[in-house]
């Protein structure tokens, strides 16, 4: 259940897409990243999940049943998208959550930075966890309707099978590196057909 205040906080600050990618793109000419802006690893990530994002949602084929079933929704929808630049399941997902909302005009979506919303990321965490993205569906009345992430759940027990390594775990590069080859190999479709069961509801 939503807070109203930390939602009408965030929303204060969300982001069209176009403008979360033209902040990206100017703080990168600083090397920086949307947070974490003192860590040139992050600024790394940074640029990688730039570029990713931007050949995801140019070359992105949806499902044609999750087509149909944004094209069918007749009022109007407000998503809320909780991201960082240098997410690397972030990179992966936004892109085709982006094509979804663009399929309908009654969908409006947002993008809303985590680190700078943290009261409204608290109403959305993962096992204890500020882990995103998370996808934040509500109707024309602000209603929540449903929410989404921070992974597919395939992606997601990857996550949790490290977390459970007892200490001193491998690096986290070698998880993120193994997300990114499944993300690469899944194509996007565990993400479409997990949001489609959502919206099919």
């Amino acid at each position: 259940m939503e807070n109203l205040d930390s939602r009408e906080s965030a929303l204060g600050n969300a982001l069209t897409y176009p403008e979360y990618l033209a902040l990206i793109e100017r703080l990168h000419t600083e090397e920086k990243a949307t947070s974490f802006q003192d860590n040139a690893s992050f600024y790394k990530y940074s640029v990688l999940g730039l570029s990713r994002m931007k050949r995801i949602h140019k070359k992105m084929e949806l499902l044609p049943e999750l087509v149909n079933a944004i094209q069918s929704i007749e009022g109007k929808q407000h998503w809320l998208i909780i991201t960082e630049s240098w997410c690397g399941d972030a990179s992966q997902t936004v892109p085709i959550m982006i094509r979804m909302a663009e399929e309908n005009s009654n969908v409006q979506a947002k993008i809303v930075l985590r680190d700078s919303n943290l009261d409204y990321m608290d109403l959305y965490r993962t096992n204890g966890s500020i882990s995103i993205p998370v996808l934040v569906v509500h109707d024309e009345n602000w209603n929540e309707l449903f929410h989404w992430g921070p992974r597919p759940a395939p992606a997601q027990q990857k996550v949790m099978e490290y977390k459970a390594l007892p200490e001193p775990r491998p690096p986290y590069e070698e998880l993120s590196t193994e997300l990114q080859k499944w993300y690469n190999a899944d194509k996007g479709i565990t993400t479409q057909k997990e949001l489609l069961s959502l919206f099919s509801k």
